[in-house]
């Protein structure tokens, strides 16, 4: 924790705090805008038909959304090569086992795009319920993929 990457990090956090601090005017609440706003699309841009609530999201923000979408995509399709290059097929298993974690984070994306609408609870459930059930099935596939590889599972002693 002494290395000079960590305090640079650790500078470069407390400098945007207290930068979102200052362009806040001294007042941090809730739903502040992060460094004052910087990211925000123009009010009233594009509402598809709801209206934009305090905590929208931020260009940045759905930059981060969509390309975590996009990069867990790839981790599955590389996962699936791995498994045809290996020739153990329990790898193509994992990427099966990964595709309710992707389809919940569709569900939180879908949410975003409509402004969090009270109409649309029902895609927070459908997304928690996404997510049990996708680490359900990771843990499963990776047991299935360890034991293919020789794992042996025992109880401590």
């Amino acid at each position: 924790l002494s290395s000079p990457a960590f305090k640079l990090i650790g500078c470069a956090a407390a400098a945007t705090c207290l930068a979102t601090w200052a362009a806040a005017g001294g007042v941090l609440e809730g739903h502040t805008q992060y460094l004052g706003g910087a990211g925000n699309l123009p009010g009233g841009l594009w509402t598809v038909g709801f209206a934009e609530p305090a905590n929208a999201l931020s260009v940045p923000t759905w930059t981060i959304h969509v390309s975590s979408l996009l990069e867990w995509l790839v981790a599955m399709g590389l996962v699936w090569r791995l498994g045809t290059a290996s020739g153990n097929p329990k790898w193509r298993g994992l990427t099966w086992g990964m595709i309710p974690s992707h389809s919940s984070g569709v569900c939180a994306c879908v949410y975003h795009f409509f402004y969090n609408a009270e109409s649309l609870q029902f895609i927070v459930l459908a997304q928690a319920a996404l997510t049990l059930l996708g680490n359900c099935t990771l843990a499963f596939a990776a047991w299935r993929l360890a034991a293919s590889n020789g794992y042996a599972f025992s109880l401590p002693s």
